[in-house]
């Protein structure tokens, strides 16, 4: 009989764009108790850092040594995959936000929302595109090499991210730009709540290898990612009850219009260029599909944690990081579809451009000229 905690992740991870609006409406429907929540410290680490930590842990916990060894074993595919992950995704993003320089409103804190962005941009692979990679047929090995290579790199690659972003004229937020790309806090904050939870995660695991002949792993696992899951759908829902208070206390229609139409079309602008970046690409379709998955799905939630431990005086940087996070879900979900590959089926003899074979006429030596 399958675990219930085995059953429960997999029908939510079949349904994870519906939880995700689910938890989003929650959020939405209690702000004040999320504020409560978001607010709790631990030993000087506020919830939603530590839902990181537990996150990170558990993604780290659920990688196979061996899918990152098949993943390495194709350095071409898994450096094609980085380009596009973050450069690509990078160079769009930032070109948005160029675009749309001069079509924020009026406001102190309508600018804000460019480092919203910007932090989104420099955010490593999420992890659930692995779950939509798998839904898409998606090749596995690839998926997580890419996951786990843009983590690991986060301490560099978030920084430089960060001063790319840096707008030339736009005071503040230009400044809160640079400052936090050259601040070592920054790298700090990537490697100790992002990376090092990754690598604890994988030592873990390593580590339940052996006791109990891998009873003890085996145990583990579907509670472990059931429990990540739902840490997922609990940051989800924290992020959307910020955003809600935000506009209940400072309701500006304007403000939050142009902060949901930048998340959303914004997000659809990596997945569009992956596809087209891929569909020419000699790779296999597998590895396409994670291509494109890999190029607009971000880790929202380290973003949403740096924007909260650096601009708590801002609120208006969580507005599009918030939209982005549900807009790439909303998308991801439509993806498989229509980037599965169609299945082959089998010709018959009865099909009509089928070419049935013949018996193919031979000499006969028998017969003496």
């Amino acid at each position: 009989m399958r675990p219930l905690c085995t059953a429960v992740d997999r029908a939510l991870r079949r349904r994870l764009a519906a939880a995700t609006l689910a938890a989003c409406l929650l959020g939405a429907l209690s702000p004040e108790l999320a504020g409560v929540v978001r607010h709790c410290r631990a030993g000087g680490v506020t919830a939603p850092v530590a839902m990181l930590l537990a996150a990170m842990f558990i993604g780290g916990f659920e990688t196979r040594a061996a899918d990152v060894g098949r993943a390495l074993l194709r350095p071409g595919l898994l450096l094609a995959g980085l380009g596009i992950a973050l450069v690509l995704r990078a160079v769009v993003l930032l070109g948005a936000e160029r675009a749309a320089a001069g079509c924020w409103p009026d406001g102190r804190e309508a600018p804000w929302l460019v480092v919203g962005l910007a932090l989104t941009a420099a955010m490593p692979v999420a992890g659930a595109a692995q779950t939509w990679g798998a839904r898409a047929g998606g090749d596995a090995p690839l998926g997580l090499g890419l996951v786990l290579t843009t983590t690991l790199l986060s301490p560099l690659t978030t920084p430089l991210g960060l001063a790319l972003a840096e707008e030339p004229e736009s005071g503040g937020p230009r400044r809160a730009l640079d400052a936090l790309a050259r601040s070592d806090g920054t790298c700090r904050f990537m490697a100790l709540w992002v990376v090092l939870p990754c690598l604890a995660g994988l030592l873990a695991r390593r580590a339940t290898r052996r006791p109990f002949d891998g009873r003890l792993r085996a145990a583990l696992l579907p509670r472990l990612r059931l429990a990540g899951l739902l840490n997922a759908l609990a940051l989800t829902w924290l992020n959307a009850a910020g955003v809600a208070r935000e506009i209940e206390l400072r309701p500006e229609p304007r403000l939050v219009a142009v902060a949901a139409a930048c998340g959303g079309l914004v997000c659809a602008g990596p997945f569009l260029a992956g596809w087209l970046a891929t569909r020419r690409s000699p790779a296999p379709p597998a590895a396409r599909t994670t291509l494109t998955l890999a190029s607009g799905l971000n880790n929202t939630s380290a973003a949403a944690a740096l924007a909260g431990s650096q601009f708590g005086g801002h609120p208006a940087v969580l507005l599009p990081i918030f939209f982005y996070g549900a807009a790439q879900q909303v998308l991801a979900s439509f993806l498989p579809g229509l980037l599965r590959p169609p299945a082959a089926t089998a010709p018959t003899c009865g099909d009509a451009a089928v070419e049935v074979p013949t018996p193919r006429s031979r000499r006969d030596f028998t017969r003496v000229s």
